[in-house]
This record gives structure tokens, C-alpha cells and sequence, in this order.
């Protein structure tokens, strides 16, 4: 299922999977409310839970299982009804060599596939952003260890890097990409010591960024991620400019797993919630959260019309 979590107010609503999603469904990324799902091996959707709408997207012969390709969504820029999707191979799995990439423009309901040279991937576990109608992913380079953040203009349809991260970057740390204010970036960095940053931009525009500010920083948290967890947090910040923080952790009996939603002020956890528990084991479901607001964007067809 789908829950949806207002932890401002504390309540939850819980959708059911559609029928069809509950083979091995996931959620690759969501935009204006719309949820992008990828049901293996290898159909996708667009779902709104909130009007209960589903489409389903013609399928494109690819050479690469669906667990090989990261997803996006968003929009035309120029033409805001005009809604695509995006699905590109995970590049170190190709090492530096052009690669197919292909996009779904739900008005023509047609794929068009061109190639791209990757030398460049997106971090593991690090789920990607739709910002305004483009991608957003933290990346690292083929090449060279610098972590970055990649995006993909879908009005050009090519792959832009925005700018690299504020902060050191090491192979346990955690990250978590989201938006603030609608129009900036949100990064949050907790690493071993249990020290959390959150880091914000200037506004984004046109694919471009300037700078990075600290927007947030605390230390001798209680550890609120386990870090050999297969879940990252999700993070978003509130209008009294507290962090929210939603994740898994592995409880005293370690058998189980608890969800557990943080609001986080200066220096002191303000509150926490309990969400949900988890057994540990084969039976652990994959969950995938997002910093989601509901809407009542329909699910697009491709009879829609431009204005």
C-alpha cells in the first residue's frame, strides 16, 4: 500500500496498490502529485492515489532489465501540460560509453530513444528529485571521486550538472535530496557520528544554481538510521523551519523494524512518532518514501491538448 503521512497534524490515510502493482511494484520518483511506478519486469505506470487514476505506458524493447535504469518525471517547460517520462541506464554498469536514453511523451503516447554519453552515475540508494518539472539526482563521476548534483532538463531533454555537494562525502554517509520553498534544493547529510546537516540553495533556475547554505546543523542525536539499512531517510523542512525526518530503525529485539517520523528543532528532537513496525528478514519490504504532497492533477492521456 501507499500511506500518506501528514506528520504536521499526525494523520495518515492509507491507498491500496492497484491490482497490477502488487507483483513487484515501486515507486521511481513522483511530480505534481503523479507517482511513476515500475511494476517488473519492466511495465511502469503513472498513478494519482488521490483520484485513483492509473495509466499504464506502452513498454519500450530495451536490452536492460528495468533494475539497470533509473526513471524520471516532470514536464516541458514551454508547455506545462506536456508531462514525459525518462529512463536512462545506470552508468557504471556501461563505464564511460554512449548509452541509449529514452523518453515517453505522454501526449504523442510515444517513445523516442537517443544516445548519451554517461561518465557519470547516480549514488546507490539515492532516490531522484522532480523540481519544477526537471530531475534532480546526486551523482558521482566514472572518473574521479567528486559527488555531484545531476539534473535533466526536460524541455531540452539533456542531462545538466548543477553543482557539486557542500560537504565531504564518504561511502557510509547518508544523503537525502528534496525541495524547500518550491523553488531551492534541500540536503540532508547525516554521517557515523550522528551529526545532521541540512544544506539548501539559492533558487533554481533554468538548471542552474549558484551556492550552498547551511541551513541547519546538530550533533549527539540519538542514531536515527541504521546504516547497514536498506532505506534512506526522507527529509523535509517545515514553515517553523524544523526538520522532519522520516526513517527505519532497527529496534532493541532486533527483529523488527520501526518507522519512525522526527521533528528536529536547534540542539533537541521536538517530537517523535511511530509509524508502522517491520519484521526483519526476507519478508522486510523495500519501502520508498517521499516528500509528497497529494493533488488533483489528473493522470494525463494522450488526447490532452495544449491551450
Amino acid at each position: 500500500m501507499v500511506k500518506i503521512i501528514n506528520p504536521v497534524i499526525g494523520a495518515c490515510s492509507s491507498s491500496s496498490l492497484p491490482n497490477e502493482f502488487q507483483v513487484r511494484g515501486r515507486i521511481m520518483a513522483h511530480c505534481d502529485g503523479l507517482l511513476l511506478c515500475i511494476v517488473e519486469p519492466g511495465s511502469m505506470a503513472v498513478w494519482n492515489p488521490c483520484l485513483n487514476q492509473v495509466r499504464w505506458i506502452k513498454p519500450l524493447t530495451s536490452s536492460y532489465r528495468c533494475r539497470y535504469c533509473c526513471y524520471g518525471i516532470g514536464y516541458d517547460g514551454l508547455s506545462r501540460d506536456n508531462y514525459k517520462i525518462l529512463r536512462f541506464v545506470i552508468s557504471v554498469f556501461i563505464e564511460n560509453q554512449y548509452a541509449n536514453t529514452d523518453i515517453y511523451e505522454f501526449k504523442s503516447n510515444s517513445w523516442k530513444t537517443f544516445k548519451v554519453f554517461l561518465d557519470w552515475h547516480v549514488v546507490t540508494h539515492c532516490k531522484g528529485l522532480s523540481l519544477k518539472g526537471n530531475m534532480y539526482w546526486i551523482a558521482n563521476w566514472n572518473s574521479k571521486p567528486d559527488i555531484f548534483i545531476q539534473s535533466f532538463n526536460f524541455s531540452t531533454e539533456t542531462f545538466e550538472p548543477l553543482c557539486t555537494l557542500p560537504f565531504q562525502y564518504r561511502v557510509y554517509d547518508v544523503v537525502d535530496l528534496s525541495a524547500f520553498r518550491g523553488d531551492n534544493l534541500s540536503l540532508l547529510h547525516l554521517n557515523k557520528e550522528t551529526k545532521i546537516e541540512v544544506w539548501v540553495t539559492n533558487k533554481v533556475k533554468n538548471g542552474v544554481s549558484i551556492s550552498w547554505t547551511k541551513f541547519f546543523s546538530v550533533t549527539n542525536l540519538p542514531v536515527l538510521v541504521d546504516f547497514e539499512n536498506i532505506s534512506n531517510p526522507v527529509h523535509f523542512i517545515d514553515k517553523n523551519n524544523r526538520i522532519v525526518v522520516c526513517c527505519d530503525e532497527v529496534l532493541a529485539d532486533k527483529r523488527n523494524v520501526a518507522v519512525n517520523i522526527y521533528v528536529i528543532g536547534e540542539d533537541e528532537i521536538k517530537s517523535q512518532d511511530e509509524i508502522e513496525q517491520h519484521q526483519i528478514g526476507f519478508s522486510w519490504p523495500i519501502t520508498s518514501g517521499y516528500a509528497y504532497l497529494p493533488s488533483l492533477v489528473p493522470v494525463p492521456s494522450s488526447e490532452d491538448k495544449a491551450e
